[in-house]
């Protein structure tokens, strides 16, 4: 299936909670419902242009979520460099200030979806952000992160990984998910790492993840 994002996407610049300008791409739709989209890790090549980031992010908005997805800092046009991971939740933080001020105020759900690195990033948002209702990590590298931080998030959660990936072995995906203190939301594809050979099937089980979320927890 070929990646078609709204037509209504514009490319913006906002600011981190730590100063630096990054830029990114909003697209608006619902005031109720909004999430911010966190690439791959940015020394091999993840940016906002990742597809499997667009193909998380298309989803969302056929969900009617207004969506923003970003560079992280160093990436692109915006500023700054790369900072290992924990420098970078201030550019999530950034990410839902400018959702909040775009939207006139909190929405209802706030959400954070990261593929890899991605996930990592976004996953620490999650645990230390109360405003966030919604946290979606897809290919979670447990092999390079210990996310034992993500039993702290008050969100909900849903995780999905892939059977064949070489930098999360399917024990520590399941130790994971297992120590979890609520139950999130898990599907396991048919893949490695990359899945770019099953971006159909990723959209189906983001579209699942969301229709979990929206149901009584």
């Amino acid at each position: 299936m070929p990646i078609r994002l709204s037509p209504n996407a514009r490319l913006i610049h906002f600011v981190s909670s730590d100063g630096f300008r990054l830029e990114g791409r909003l697209t608006a739709a619902a005031t109720d419902r909004a999430v911010v989209l966190c690439h791959p890790h940015p020394l091999y090549g993840g940016s906002m242009l990742t597809p499997v980031i667009m193909t998380v992010e298309q989803v969302f908005q056929e969900a009617g979520y207004t969506t923003l997805a970003f560079n992280f800092r160093g990436v692109g046009g915006s500023e700054g460099a790369h900072g290992e991971g924990r420098a970078e939740v201030a550019d999530v933080t950034g990410g839902l200030s400018l959702l909040e001020a775009s939207l006139g105020g909190r929405p209802r759900m706030l959400a954070v979806a990261g593929y890899s690195f991605g996930s990592f990033v976004g996953a620490m948002a999650a645990a230390a952000d109360g405003r966030i209702g919604f946290y979606l990590g897809v290919a979670p590298p447990l092999g390079h992160h210990d996310f034992g931080f993500l039993r702290q998030a008050i969100c909900r959660v849903a995780l999905i990984g892939a059977t064949r990936d070489e930098f999360c072995p399917r024990a520590l995906f399941e130790a994971l998910y297992l120590s979890m203190p609520a139950t999130p939301w898990i599907r396991l594809l048919d893949a490695d790492h990359s899945l770019t050979e099953v971006l159909d099937a990723l959209s189906g089980a983001c579209r699942d993840a969301i229709a979990w979320v929206q149901t009584p927890a």
